[in-house]
C-alpha cells in the first residue's frame, strides 16, 4: 500500500500545489527553513547513553499550545531530547520564539513522501514519534514501523470530516492506521470513532482534552484586566465582548450585536479575534462600512480613547487579550461555519461563553458543559445573538455562568499527567 502512496504523492501534489502555494503566499511566513520541507535537517549530534530523543508534530498554534505542559515536563528532562516541528507559518513562529533555545531541533514538517521523510529520519534518529490531534501521515508511521519505533497520536480528535472519509474506506485505513499506532484521546466519543476505523482497545485510552491542563486557570488579574481595556480604548465599566476565533460573518453578528446591546444604554465595547489574521482588510473594510469607531492592533497595540471595536489582528496572543472579557462568543459555530472551535481557554477563565448550533468538533466537550450549564448553546445566528443580549443585561448571570465554567474545569483531572505516564511508558519500552 505505501508504494503505491510513494508513486501518486507527486501526482497529487501537483494537481494540489496552486492552492496551496496560494495560501502560502496570503498567509507569508513559508520560506521559514524552507530546507526542512524537504527533509534536509541540521546533522544532530549522536545521542549520548540513557538519552532518548522524542520527534513531535504540532501543526499550528493550537495544537503547540494545548501541548504546552506536556512540552514543558519533556523539556525540563535531562534524560529527553525533543525536536520539534510543525506547519503552519504561525505555529512555527510560536515554537521559534518559545522554544527555539531548549529543543534539540525546530522547523517544518517534511513533505511525507519517501524521500524527504527517509531524509528526515536518518538525521533526528527518534527513539518515539508523536503527533498532535488527527495527523495521520502515511509515510511517516511507515518509516516509524520500519525502524521499530513507537508512534503516538495524543489529544486525538477525529473531525466529522475525518472519521467519515476514513470509516467509509479499508484502503485509508490501512495506509493511515499501523498496526501498532497508540492513541491517546480526549472522550468516549472519541474513543469510538477510533475504535471503529480499526485501533485496538489496547492500543487506545481515554485521557481527557489536554486544552485543559495548558490554559491558565487561575484567576484574572484586575490590574492585567485594566491595562488591556486601556490598551484597547475602552473604559474601565465597559462591557466587554469578546468574539473569538471568529469567522466570515461572524463580526458582522457581533458588530450588530454590539450596536443593538447599546442601544440598551449599556456601554458595550467589542474585541475581535479572527481566527485567520489575514483576513484584516475584509473586516476593517466592514467595519469602515458600517461606520464604526475601529482600531487594528497591527497598525499599534494602543488604540485611541473610546474606541468601541478592537480587532485583534494577530497570532497566539488569544489567552492574554480575552483576560479582560466578560463575555464571548465561540468562533466557526454560526452556519455556514461549521465545526467550532476549542471553547476551554474561555471556559478555564469564567469567561460566559455562546455558540452556535455548529461545534462539530468539540461535540463531547460542549455537551459536557452544556449539561453542567456552564455555557450557553444556541440554535441559529438569531438567538446567538439573543443570548448575548440577555446575559450583557444580567451581570448575575454572567457571574453564575463563570463560577460553573470552573467548576467543570476543576473537575477534570490532569490529562497531562496521563499523557506523560504514556510517553515514558512508551519510552522504557525503547530501551
Amino acid at each position: 500500500m505505501i508504494f503505491l502512496y510513494r508513486l501518486a504523492f507527486p501526482f497529487v501534489a501537483a494537481l494540489a500545489a496552486p492552492y496551496f502555494l496560494f495560501r502560502m503566499i496570503r498567509r507569508g511566513g513559508y520560506g521559514f527553513k524552507l530546507h526542512y520541507r524537504l527533509g534536509f535537517f541540521p546533522r544532530l549530534d549522536p545521542k549520548k547513553k540513557g538519552i532518548k530523543r522524542i520527534w513531535i508534530q504540532a501543526v499550528s498554534v493550537g495544537e503547540l499550545s494545548s501541548i504546552s505542559k506536556v512540552l514543558e515536563t519533556l523539556l525540563e528532562d535531562s534524560n529527553i531530547e525533543v525536536v520539534l516541528t510543525g506547519t503552519t507559518s504561525t505555529g512555527l513562529l510560536m515554537a521559534s520564539k518559545k522554544y527555539h533555545n531548549r529543543v534539540l531541533a525546530h522547523g517544518p514538517f517534511p513533505l511525507d513522501w519517501w524521500i524527504c521523510s527517509c531524509l528526515a529520519w536518518l538525521r533526528i534518529k527518534p527513539d518515539l514519534i508523536i503527533t498532535v490531534d488527527s495527523e495521520l501521515w502515511p509515510e511517516h508511521f511507515y518509516q516509524s514501523s520500519l525502524r521499530g519505533v513507537p508512534a503516538l497520536i495524543i489529544n486525538a480528535r477525529l473531525s466529522d470530516r475525518t472519521y467519515k472519509r476514513i470509516s467509509g474506506s479499508s484502503i485509508a485505513q490501512k495506509l493511515l492506521l499501523p498496526s501498532g499506532l497508540e492513541v491517546l484521546t480526549t472522550s468516549e466519543r472519541q474513543h469510538n470513532r477510533w475504535t471503529e476505523i480499526g485501533i485496538r482497545n489496547e492500543n487506545l485510552e481515554i485521557v481527557g482534552n489536554l486544552k485543559v491542563d495548558a490554559v491558565v486557570t487561575s484567576p484574572r488579574c484586575s490590574l492585567s484586566q485594566s491595562q488591556l481595556r486601556s490598551e484597547f480604548g475602552f473604559s474601565e465599566k465597559s462591557l466587554v465582548i469578546a468574539g473569538i476565533s471568529t469567522w466570515p460573518g461572524e463580526e458582522e453578528l457581533l458588530v450588530e450585536t454590539l450596536e443593538e446591546i447599546r442601544r440598551h444604554q449599556i456601554d458595550a465595547r467589542l474585541l475581535l479575534i479572527p481566527r485567520h489574521a489575514e483576513r484584516r482588510k475584509r473586516i476593517a473594510s466592514m467595519l469602515q462600512q458600517k461606520e464604526v469607531a475601529h482600531h487594528l492592533r497591527t497598525n499599534s497595540k494602543k488604540a485611541p480613547a473610546e474606541n468601541l471595536v478592537y480587532l485583534a489582528d494577530t497570532t497566539g496572543e488569544l489567552s492574554t487579550l480575552i483576560q479582560c472579557a466578560d463575555l464571548a462568543m465561540g468562533g466557526k459555530t454560526i452556519p455556514p461555519n461549521r465545526g467550532g472551535q476549542n471553547p476551554i481557554e474561555p471556559i478555564a477563565l469564567g469567561i460566559p461563553l455562546v455558540l452556535g448550533p455548529n461545534y462539530q468538533n468539540f461535540h463531547q466537550t460542549c455537551g459536557d458543559l452544556v449539561v453542567h450549564d456552564a455555557i450557553r448553546v444556541t440554535d441559529s445566528a438569531k438567538e446567538a445573538k439573543s443570548s448575548l443580549i440577555k446575559l450583557a443585561q444580567s451581570g448575575q448571570e454572567r457571574q453564575r455562568i463563570g463560577h460553573q465554567a470552573r467548576d467543570w474545569m476543576e473537575s477534570q483531572g490532569s490529562p497531562s499527567k496521563q499523557t506523560l505516564e504514556k510517553i515514558y511508558s512508551l519510552l522504557t519500552d525503547t530501551f
